[in-house]
């Protein structure tokens, strides 16, 4: 899996594994994931699964805006 590093500037950074939320939900790399899909990823048991879906909303919101 490759990692990568997403910057916030002064916000800090992290790093995310590319691909990882499509491999756990099951769908495809170059289809979007659906909105029920990731509102469903959201209330997981899951802790890991939940802070990915949480990041791709996040990601999602900030693709938007641009």
């Amino acid at each position: 899996m490759k990692m990568e590093r997403v910057n916030l500037g002064r916000k800090g950074s992290f790093e995310i594994k590319k691909g990882a939320l499509h491999r756990e939900l099951g769908i495809p790399l170059g289809e979007p994931i659906p909105d029920e899909t990731l509102k469903a990823a959201e209330r997981s048991k899951d802790p890991l699964l939940r802070r990915r879906a949480f990041a791709a909303e996040g990601f999602r919101r900030m693709r938007n805006v641009g």
